[in-house]
C-alpha cells in the first residue's frame, strides 16, 4: 500500500498525537515499535468515542481483544512532526472488525504509516469468541 492508496478524508475519526523523547530511536527518527504505541492512543480515544454508544459508564465494555496487527511504514517520522492518528472501521463481521489507522503528518498532510488491527469480540468469562453486540454493530457502521 501507497500513500496514493489512501485516502485520509476517509479516516474521520481524529486523535492528535504527542512525540515523546523516548519514542525516537538512534537514527533520529520514531522508532516503529513506538509507533504501535500511537496508534493505541487512537484506538483509545477511539474507544471512548464508541462508549458514548455502546456503554457511556465503562468503555471497557467494547469487548474486544486485537488478534491481528499489521503495519506498513511509508516515512520515517522526526521528533518535530506533528501527529495525528486517524481511525476508520474498514469491516465488520459476525465476530469481528477491523480497525484501519493512520499516521499521519499535519504540517504536510503526508501519511507515514498505515495499520490494520484485527479486533475479535470475547466473552471474558469464557475467553472464548462470541458475536458482536448489536449495540457495537450500529456503533462501528458510524464510524465505516
Amino acid at each position: 500500500m501507497t500513500q496514493e492508496d489512501i485516502n485520509p478524508e476517509a479516516f474521520r475519526h481524529t486523535t492528535p498525537v504527542q512525540l515523546r523523547f523516548n519514542d525516537i530511536d538512534m537514527l533520529g527518527h520514531v522508532n516503529n515499535n513506538a509507533q504501535f504505541a500511537l496508534f493505541d492512543v487512537g484506538k483509545t480515544q477511539f474507544y471512548n468515542t464508541l462508549a458514548t454508544k455502546v456503554a457511556p459508564d465503562d468503555w471497557s465494555r467494547v469487548e474486544a481483544v486485537i488478534v491481528n496487527i499489521n503495519c506498513t511504514f511509508m516515512r520515517q517520522i522526526k521528533f518535530t512532526y506533528p501527529m495525528e492518528v486517524r481511525t476508520r472501521v474498514k469491516h465488520i463481521g459476525e465476530k469481528s472488525f477491523i480497525l484501519e489507522q493512520i499516521l499521519r503528518n499535519t504540517e504536510t498532510g503526508e501519511i507515514c504509516t498505515s495499520c490494520e488491527s484485527v479486533m475479535v469480540a470475547i466473552d471474558f468469562e469464557t475467553r472464548e469468541s462470541k458475536p458482536l453486540d448489536p449495540t457495537l454493530v450500529d456503533a462501528l457502521a458510524v464510524w465505516s
